[in-house]
C-alpha cells in the first residue's frame, strides 16, 4: 500500500468530518500584511478589469495632513469640511466618526507617524450589480478581510478593518417609483420606492417630495437610506406615525457570499428577508436595493425648547415634570427628541398632521408648571411638508468628526407611565456633563405604530414594541487623549449605561444595535432581543453564509471568530468530537487496507 495515499486519503477525510469549521481551506483572512497570501500584482490587475478599473487605495481622511501624502491645500479642504457628514462620506477611507479609523493620522499635526489603522488598503467603487459580484466572488477566492460600506455612518466599526477589501456601494444612488408594487399577491401598493445601496436620507427626502410623498427614514440628511440603518431596524422621526423604517420594507435586491444574485421578500427567501429587516447590516447579504412604502407627505407641526434651571435640586423635579409630561404628549401622537447635559434640557417635538393650538396649550401649561423658569428660547411653527420640516430643523445639526462612543437603552412604555418619578431620577443620574464631553440623548419614537404588532414580520429586536423612549449615552473624547484616559471615559459611559438598566424589562437591558456600546458584554442578547432570536439569526446567516466572508463587529456570527475578526475560532468541545471521529475513520481506513 502506498503509505503517501494513505496520508492523502486521512487527510481529506479529516477535511470532510471538519467541514463545518473549514479547518482546511479557511484559513485565518488574509491581509495585506501577509504577502505569502496576498494576491499578486497581476491577480490585483486582472480583478481591477474585471471591475471597470473602480479599484483604489482609500486614505484615512486626516492622510492629506500627514507625513508623505501632505498636500497644502486639500489639508485646508479637510479642516474647513471635517465634521461635515456629507464630506465624510464622499471619502472612501473616512468614517463618520474618527476614532473608527484608528489612525495616528491629526488635522492637527504633520506627524510621520501617520498609518493607514483600520482603513482598509484597497476599495472597489461598487455603482453596477456585476461590480459587486465581482468582489464578493474575488474576496471569497482569495479569502480576504471583506468590508462594505456606504456613509461609514457606524457606532461599532462594522464599516472598517485593517489590512481589507473594502466595498464601497456609495455612489449606487438610483431611485425609483413603482406606481403600483404587486406584493406577494397580498396587496398591491401604491407609490412604492426602490432605493439605492448609496443613496442618502437627505437626498431620498428631497426626491420623495417632489412626488409629495415621504418616508420612514433618519433624522441625519448623510445617513444611507437601505445600509445598515435599515437593516438595524431604523428609527425615525415619523416611526410613532408609520412604524420602524424596516417595517416598511417590502423587497430586497442582494448579492449572497456566494455571488449569487437574488430577490428577497416575504414570499421568496423569507428566512433572509427576515433577518435583513432589523437582523444588522453587513451580515447576510450585500443589499443593491430595497423598496420600501412611502406615505403622502404629511405637514408638520413644531416646537422646538430649552431651559436652564439653576440646581441639582431644581433639575430633578423638572425633570420629573418632563418625564410625566411625555406621556401626554405621546397619547396625542407626538414625536422627538431632547438632551440632558449639565444643568439645561433642549429639545424638539413634531406632531404629523398636527394641531397648533393643541401644541401651543400643551407646552404653555407645561411651562406654567414650571413657572420660575425662563421657556423665552421656546419656537412654534408649522411646516407645509415633512421634507420642508427636514430641512429646516435636522438637517443643519449633524456634527460628525470627533472620537465618540454611544451606549443605549430601550425604555418600555409602562414603566415611563407607571413610575415617571424613579424614571426621572436615573435620567438625571445618568445625565451628561459637557465638561466630560458626555450627554444624555431621549428620542420619543418608540409606541405609536412601532407598537402595531400586527404591521411586521422582521427581525427587530422586539423590545422596540413594547418601548415608548430609545435613551441613549453619549460620550467624546479629543484626538490628543491618553489611552488610560480613553479606557477611564469608556468605563464611565458603561457606567452611565448601566444606570438604565434599572428602567429596563430585562435584567440586560434592551438596546438599538445600530446605536449601541461596541464593549456590550451580553451583546448577543441586548442588541438581538433574545438568545433564541439571536440563535434564529446565526443559523440563516450560517445557511446564506456559511465560511463567513461577511464578517463584522457585534454582528450575528461574529462571536464565531477571534477578537479581530480574522480568525475562526474552534470549540475545545467541537475539537474533542473532532478528534473522536478523526480515531474512528483513522480505524476504519486500517481495517480497509
Amino acid at each position: 500500500m502506498n503509505t503517501n495515499f494513505i496520508y492523502v486519503v486521512l487527510y481529506f477525510g479529516v477535511c470532510i468530518l471538519n467541514q463545518r469549521l473549514a479547518l482546511c481551506g479557511q484559513q485565518c483572512r488574509c491581509l495585506a500584511s501577509n504577502s505569502s497570501c496576498w494576491p499578486s500584482f497581476a491577480q490585483w490587475n486582472n480583478f481591477n478589469q474585471s471591475v471597470g478599473g473602480c479599484l483604489f487605495s482609500p486614505m484615512p481622511s486626516a492622510a492629506v495632513c500627514n507625513g508623505i501624502t501632505y498636500n497644502a491645500n486639500r489639508c485646508n479642504i479637510t479642516k474647513i469640511y471635517w465634521s461635515d457628514g456629507f464630506w465624510r462620506s464622499n471619502q472612501a477611507g473616512a468614517m463618520q466618526n474618527y476614532n473608527w479609523e484608528n489612525t495616528s493620522c491629526s488635522i492637527t499635526t504633520n506627524s510621520t507617524m501617520c498609518n493607514q489603522g483600520a482603513v482598509p488598503v484597497m476599495a472597489v467603487n461598487a455603482t453596477l450589480p456585476e461590480q459587486v459580484q465581482a468582489t464578493v466572488n474575488f474576496a471569497a477566492a482569495s479569502n480576504i478581510r471583506l468590508v462594505i460600506k456606504s456613509t461609514g455612518h457606524d457606532y461599532l466599526g462594522r464599516s472598517a478593518a485593517a489590512g481589507s477589501l473594502l466595498l464601497w456601494v456609495h455612489y449606487m444612488k438610483n431611485m425609483t417609483i413603482i406606481n403600483q408594487y404587486s406584493w406577494c399577491g397580498r396587496e398591491n401598493i401604491s407609490n412604492a420606492a426602490r432605493i439605492g445601496a448609496g443613496a442618502q436620507w437627505g437626498e431620498v427626502y428631497e426626491w420623495l417630495d417632489g412626488f409629495n410623498l415621504t418616508a420612514v427614514g433618519g433624522a441625519s440628511a448623510s445617513v444611507s437610506a437601505v445600509g445598515g440603518y435599515l437593516q438595524g431596524g431604523g428609527h425615525s422621526p415619523l416611526s410613532r406615525w408609520k412604524g420602524l423604517a424596516a417595517d416598511q420594507v417590502l423587497e430586497y435586491d442582494v448579492i449572497l457570499a456566494s455571488g449569487a444574485r437574488q430577490t428577497v421578500s416575504p414570499c421568496q427567501n423569507g428566512n433572509l428577508f427576515w433577518a435583513l429587516s432589523g437582523g444588522g447590516g453587513g451580515t447576510y447579504a450585500v443589499v443593491l436595493s430595497a423598496v420600501i412604502r412611502t406615505f403622502p407627505s404629511p405637514y408638520i407641526v413644531a416646537a422646538t425648547y430649552g431651559v436652564t434651571v439653576p440646581n441639582q435640586t431644581r433639575y430633578a423635579t423638572l425633570i420629573d415634570s418632563f418625564v410625566r409630561l411625555l406621556s401626554t404628549v405621546a397619547d396625542a401622537g407626538w414625536s422627538g427628541y431632547f438632551q440632558m447635559t449639565d444643568l439645561t434640557l433642549t429639545g424638539i417635538f413634531i406632531v404629523p398632521n398636527g394641531n397648533m393650538q393643541a401644541v401651543n396649550t400643551t407646552l404653555n401649561q407645561f411651562a406654567a408648571n414650571n413657572s420660575d423658569l425662563d421657556f423665552g428660547g421656546s419656537a412654534f411653527f408649522t411646516l407645509p411638508s415633512f421634507f420642508y420640516f427636514f430641512a429646516m430643523a435636522l438637517a443643519p445639526n449633524n456634527p460628525t468628526g470627533f472620537d465618540v462612543l454611544l451606549g443605549s437603552r430601550l425604555i418600555p412604555e409602562s414603566i415611563i407611565r407607571n413610575y415617571p418619578s424613579q424614571v426621572a431620577s436615573v435620567f438625571v443620574q445618568a445625565k451628561g456633563v459637557s465638561a466630560m464631553g458626555s450627554s444624555l440623548l431621549g428620542h420619543l419614537v418608540a409606541g405609536g405604530q412601532v407598537s402595531n404588532v400586527s404591521n411586521f414580520n422582521n427581525s427587530v429586536n422586539p423590545g422596540w414594541r413594547s418601548s415608548l423612549l430609545h435613551m441613549v449615552c453619549t460620550q467624546s473624547w479629543l484626538d490628543t487623549t491618553a489611552a488610560t484616559d480613553i479606557n477611564y471615559v469608556i468605563q464611565l459611559l458603561a457606567n452611565r449605561t448601566a444606570m438604565l438598566n434599572t428602567l429596563s424589562a430585562t435584567p440586560q437591558g434592551s438596546c438599538y444595535l445600530n446605536e449601541a456600546n461596541p464593549n456590550e458584554l451580553n451583546w448577543q442578547e441586548t442588541f438581538f432581543g433574545s438568545s433564541a432570536i439571536y440563535a434564529q439569526l446565526k443559523s440563516i446567516k450560517n445557511t446564506v453564509d456559511p465560511n463567513g466572508l461577511f464578517v463584522c463587529n457585534n454582528c450575528v456570527g461574529s462571536d464565531d471568530w477571534t477578537s479581530n475578526l480574522n480568525c475562526p475560532k474552534i470549540s475545545s468541545s467541537t475539537t474533542k468530537v473532532n478528534y473522536s471521529l478523526f480515531i474512528l475513520f483513522i480505524a476504519i481506513i486500517t481495517i480497509s487496507f
